[in-house]
């Protein structure tokens, strides 16, 4: 058992080393992806996030050190809002927006083991963002490109509590003759006792185009870059690990004549790059979902995940996501849930990585909370001027939930 385990951690900070939690819903708009999202929505926004990796894991075949239903999980809870900014100048700031964030990650041991905890990580994060709309800009005023275009700058201060917990693991190979036990020396990093709080620091951008930048005015497209140092790894090394992050979404409307099918479809990109010591990898993943039906909440959707976290440095497809989502939009508040039930990983070697063979399931939800009924910035990233937005106004209109009056919506 204590060898099987030792393989375990080999293989985790083989493939991970340096790298950070990610979920499969990249097109959440995390401020933990990119802190530009913070207040992304204008108005107060809640979200979370559940990931459960690896969930059928049962101690079989070579994973015989671990267990558990879930040995594996990722936690993120966010919440941010924005208030008014300066209206009236040329280049005026249009909202600042605050938030802050928690994500927690444990990876537990079989629940039959003492201190099942083996590896167990914080994160706590405040962010702050401000917007531009930048034919607020006298310079800029006169073009047409320029028009209904905003660009979001956000950075978070933090830090990250991460180690490991050994301390109360018991194998048969450190019990006596006499039945007593004795410590057991092994080459794992550190221990509980020493657990290490590293400060966290990230910063991004973020670049929407919303309406006018194609043939129909019901379209959002945005562009973001972030930039985040990680110095926690398994490896005791002072060195800063770093992690730039690259993503696109478009998000348009079908002709009119097709709307009462898919009145809507989007696409999405991500890519992460890790580096450490010279060392590198590289994460990018792919997707799109479409809307099912005018008047439905039904949004389908797939993920495509490449990567190149292995010794040879080469890109392989790793894992293929399905995933399902319910988008409930009203005048004053709107609801997102999401799940994934099943990420089809790909087997790169059975011999020496963990593969779906002998994992299992990866179950991740999300759940998201948009308040734009009640004060807030007046323009966001998502969707500009809201009021003005052909988007946001077909969103509403065909919403789930029970309309209020459409005047309590925008307050002035």
């Amino acid at each position: 058992m204590t060898k099987n385990l030792l393989i375990l951690i080999t293989l985790i900070s083989g493939t991970l080393y340096g790298q950070d939690p990610s979920f499969s819903q990249i097109d959440a708009y995390s401020m933990y992806m990119n802190p530009a999202f913070c207040g992304s929505s204008g108005h107060p926004k809640f979200l979370t996030l559940r990931r459960e990796q690896w969930k059928g894991i049962n101690g079989s075949g070579n994973q015989a050190a671990i267990g558990g239903s879930s040995p594996f999980t990722t936690t993120l809870v966010e919440t941010s809002f924005g208030i008014y900014g300066d209206n009236s100048r040329s280049g005026g700031i249009k909202a600042f927006n605050f938030g802050i964030s928690y994500l927690g990650e444990d990876n537990l041991l079989d629940d039959n083991l003492e201190g099942s905890v083996f590896i167990r990580r914080a994160d706590y994060s405040a962010y702050i963002s401000f917007l531009l709309k930048l034919d607020n800009i006298k310079l800029l005023k006169k073009s047409i490109f320029f028009q209904q275009k905003y660009l979001q700058f956000g950075l978070s201060l933090g830090g990250t509590s991460f180690g490991l917990n050994t301390d109360n693991l018991i194998f048969s190979n450190m019990i006596d003759a006499y039945g007593g036990t004795y410590p057991l020396a092994t080459n794992l990093p550190y221990s509980s006792n020493n657990n290490k709080v590293f400060p966290r620091f990230s910063t991004g951008i973020v670049f929407s185009m919303l309406g006018n930048n194609s043939s129909t005015k019901q379209n959002k497209t945005i562009l973001g870059y972030s930039f985040q140092t990680l110095n926690e790894n398994f490896q005791l090394s002072s060195s800063l690990s770093t992690k730039h992050t690259f993503h696109i979404e478009h998000k348009g409307t079908v002709p009119i004549w097709n709307q009462k099918m898919i009145p809507h479809w989007k696409v999405f990109y991500k890519s992460e790059h890790y580096k450490t010591n010279g060392w590198g990898s590289r994460k990018y993943e792919i997707g799109q979902s479409i809307d099912i039906g005018r008047s439905s909440p039904i949004e389908l959707g797939q993920l495509f995940r490449f990567s190149t976290n292995l010794p040879n440095n080469n890109l392989h497809f790793q894992t293929y996501v399905p995933f399902i989502r319910l988008n409930l939009f009203g005048v004053n508040h709107g609801y997102q849930i999401t799940y994934i039930y099943y990420e089809y990983e790909r087997a790169i070697n059975s011999d020496d990585y963990l593969y779906i063979g002998n994992t299992g399931l990866t179950h991740e939800i999300g759940f998201t909370i948009h308040l734009w009924g009640g004060k807030g910035a007046k323009e966001c990233i998502e969707y500009g001027t809201m009021q003005n937005n052909s988007l946001f106004k077909d969103l509403k209109k065909n919403g789930l939930l029970s309309k209020q009056s459409k005047r309590k919506n925008f307050r002035r």
